[in-house]
């Protein structure tokens, strides 16, 4: 890769991850200020616009502060691609300090005593479409059970030597010897993240709705329509990375039996499919939609937040939310964009603890493999 290219890539990754922070005051909710429930009215205060403002100089600079990185590091680096990790990271992390400083500041102005009444359950109602979830973890579950049983069953026909990497031709560029971990690792993580990533689009279908008092509705419609909508973009990244690493997993065993000399144009075909998918995705929801809908909803000071967003003992940092009294699983985020889990809730705590096991479990046993 050509220090120029190096620089691009990495000023296309800083600008877009950094864009997306900028712009999170005109997607959250009305009512919530950096992951804290101050109210509507408070939220359209001039202290509340203060400290917004004060987001966009600190992300302004943190942006100008990362070009300034990925700049330096194409230039100086050894190797030009590795002027493409850094400054990402460091982004995230300049924006998770700016976060946390503007969430304590946002705690100062959260309004005294308890939060307003929560709305009555709805037995009833719109009911987000769930056909494509299903059938993404359908497909997650069978096209990971097939990779796994094709790679079991031409295990002993590979030979002593099997390829572990690929050059973006799709030719192996790495050999590694043949043991479990490195034929079976990919088959393995391409069925845990088929039945991972469609289990989230699932549960995100069926996650609680966060509703406002009093407000004919339009809560409950934006809700819907945002639902639906992060249910689809999940269902497909989920069918996406599913097509892609079982395509690998085929193509590698193919190739170590010398039946292919490479993987073919399809794993790069939908991983920049992927890609294009969960950059261009997440910018869609967040412009068209908004957290939870915000973009849709008419909501004023007389609606306020309730059931959960606008109780702030539930919360830590903003961020993080655990009600032993919520049967839920999955609620809105305070802060970004889609849903969290209720870490009050133990199955939704062991849902997350196993899923995050085994990836983890597969990952380290891949970095012990090379």
């Amino acid at each position: 890769m050509s220090r120029i290219a190096a620089f691009l890539v990495a000023a296309i990754e800083t600008v877009l991850l950094g864009g997306i922070f900028l712009l999170y005051p005109r997607i959250a909710r009305k009512g919530l200020l950096f992951g804290v429930y101050v109210g509507e009215e408070r939220a359209a205060g001039d202290d509340a616009k203060a400290l917004t403002r004060r987001w966009y100089r600190g992300m302004a600079a943190l942006l100008l502060a990362g070009l300034a990185a990925s700049a330096f590091l194409a230039a100086a680096s050894p190797e030009p691609a590795a002027a493409l990790v850094p400054p990402p990271l460091l982004l995230s992390l300049g924006v998770l300090c700016l976060y946390l400083l503007a969430y304590r500041q946002a705690r100062a102005l959260a309004p005294p005593g308890p939060p307003p009444p929560a709305v009555a359950p709805l037995a009833s109602g719109p009911r987000t479409p769930t056909a494509l979830a299903s059938l993404a973890l359908a497909l997650g579950a069978a096209c990971g059970l097939a990779a796994v049983a094709f790679s079991a069953f031409r295990y002993d026909a590979l030979p002593g030597r099997v390829p572990t990497h690929f050059g973006p031709s799709g030719a192996p560029d790495a050999w590694r010897e043949k043991s479990f971990f490195t034929v079976m690792l990919l088959p393995i993580l391409a069925l845990a993240l088929g039945i991972g990533l469609g289990g989230i689009a699932w549960l995100t279908a069926h996650a609680k709705r966060a509703l406002r008092r009093a407000d004919e509705g339009a809560s409950l419609e934006a809700q819907v329509r945002f639902r639906t909508a992060m249910t689809r973009f999940l269902s497909v990244t989920s069918l996406l990375v599913t097509g892609m690493l079982t395509a690998i997993s085929f193509g590698t065993i193919r190739v170590g039996l010398g039946e292919s000399e490479g993987l073919g144009a399809t794993p790069m075909v939908l991983g920049g499919a992927l890609v294009a998918w969960a950059l261009g995705g997440t910018i869609y929801l967040a412009v068209r939609y908004g957290q939870g809908g915000s973009r849709l909803e008419r909501a004023g000071p007389d609606n306020p937040l309730t059931d959960g967003l606008a109780d702030n003992r539930h919360w830590w940092l903003g961020m993080f939310y655990a009600n032993r009294d919520d049967p839920s699983i999955l609620v809105e985020h305070r802060f970004g964009l889609g849903y969290t889990i209720n870490f009050g809730n133990p199955k939704a705590v062991a849902l997350l603890a196993g899923f995050l096991a085994v990836v983890f479990g597969l990952v380290i046993a891949a970095v012990l493999t090379q």
